[in-house]
């Protein structure tokens, strides 16, 4: 069942069209302190960064280095981790992972081939191969199939009307106006 959203009762508190001018400017009032106040605050961001990022870079490069050198002692050593995965040691552990298996192609084949195999496969075709089917919705949208042809496929195009506001941060944004009485 699908949800609904509960329907509550809203009106407006303006009753002219001067009041919704004026409700724009002082919406363009607002967002201009929001983005001087964002202005602020990424200069105050960017100021903090230039401080620590070279730092941070310097620490960063040292530790790329430090595991690599690590990782490298590791794989030269790996007959040590024959018998366990990792080893622990006094500041920490260390390891071989197994990761998730990935099928890769044998030599001479391709991934068209082994799906021609596959399919033949009386034994694998059903488990291996995919069959997909879809609706393609947007091409129905795009058809210009009439409401009535719509209709007998089960279905209709639903379009909603939604509101937006545009509110002028300078006056040299305004457009000419004409009077909605």
């Amino acid at each position: 069942m699908a949800k609904t959203k509960p329907q509550t009762e809203q009106s407006t508190t303006l009753k002219s069209w001067e009041e919704v001018d004026s409700t724009l400017k002082a919406l363009a009032v607002i967002k201009a302190k929001v983005m001087k106040e964002e202005s602020d605050w990424n200069e105050d961001r960017l100021k903090l960064q230039n401080k620590y990022q070279p730092i941070l870079d310097k620490f960063n490069a040292e530790i790329i280095g430090l595991e690599r050198d690590v990782q490298l002692f590791c794989e030269e050593n790996k007959s040590m981790f024959d018998t366990a995965r990792s080893r622990a040691l006094n500041y920490g552990t260390v390891g071989f992972r197994l990761g998730t298996g990935a099928l890769k192609t044998l030599k001479g084949f391709t991934w068209e081939a082994v799906k021609q195999v596959v399919k033949k496969s009386k034994k694998y075709a059903s488990e291996f191969i995919r069959i997909k089917e879809d609706l393609d919705k947007q091409a129905i949208l795009s058809s210009g199939v009439k409401k009535e042809e719509l209709a007998k496929l089960g279905v209709y195009i639903h379009q909603e009307d939604s509101f937006y506001y545009e509110a002028y941060l300078t006056r040299s944004e305004a457009m000419p106006q004409q009077t909605a009485k």
